[in-house]
């Protein structure tokens, strides 16, 4: 799709490697080639009864002729360091694909743009009982009786936010569609000369940010270490 349409693609998916399911942002390039992946840092509640970890070799930005792009998921955007982490790496297009379609999430990534000096794309489906399995197999907990095939039950709320905090597209909240904004990457200019959370509005002798960015792998093997360079984070990078 990325390759067809000539496009950068940020999307979710759910990963599997080995016995284990992760919640997973992958990136592709406008030639269709796979860039690399971000995993879901914390998941959240019960998530964590299905999902595993991720640790920050997946906390990738990276830098194309659009501007530098990377993405965190849902609820790991509320995360102050881990957001800093890609502040740190000169995010300029930040995606927060989530499944929150409450008002109050608007406001978090209004913050976020005006904190990282950034423009925000967050994405969220818009879909009815009638898309998913009919209720033998598949309940919705929490609604008191079962939804009629057309009950909206996630309304949405996609919207795209400049780093002035301005509101560029969206939310929208009618039905699945596509939104789009022209992007003027000067704004960024303009943001942080006003604000720049990790250059001349930092006190990084009072108050600073390490990242463990190394890959945490249950099980190691001095052999192979000795025959191959260690693994490379998955960084900042240009495809």
């Amino acid at each position: 799709m990325a390759g067809k349409y000539k496009v950068f693609l940020v999307m979710g998916v759910i990963e599997r490697e080995g016995y284990t399911l992760y919640c997973s942002v992958l990136f592709f390039d406008p030639l269709g080639r796979y860039l690399g992946k971000h995993r879901k840092l914390m998941p959240t509640a019960l998530e964590r009864i299905i999902w595993g970890f991720g640790d920050g070799s997946t906390i990738p930005v990276y830098d194309t002729p659009l501007g530098k792009i990377g993405a965190l998921i849902c609820w790991e955007n509320k995360m102050p360091l881990l957001r800093t982490a890609l502040y740190g790496k000169g995010i300029e297009i930040y995606c927060a694909p989530t499944a929150d379609s409450r008002p109050v999430w608007q406001a978090s990534m209004t913050h976020i743009a005006m904190e990282g000096g950034c423009f925000v794309l967050s994405a969220n489906q818009f879909c009815r009982r009638q898309d998913y399995p009919p209720p033998s197999e598949y309940a919705f907990a929490g609604l008191g009786e079962e939804p009629s095939p057309d009950t909206v039950v996630c309304p949405g709320g996609s919207v795209i936010i400049s780093p002035s905090g301005e509101v560029l597209a969206g939310p929208n909240y009618d039905g699945e569609a596509l939104i789009t904004a022209d992007l003027d990457m000067g704004e960024i200019v303009r943001a942080k000369f006003d604000f720049d959370v990790v250059g001349h509005y930092s006190r990084p002798e009072v108050l600073s940010l390490v990242v463990d960015d190394q890959p945490h792998r249950p099980v190691s093997f001095t052999s192979a270490a000795e025959k191959a360079p260690a693994a490379k984070s998955d960084g900042t990078a240009k495809p």
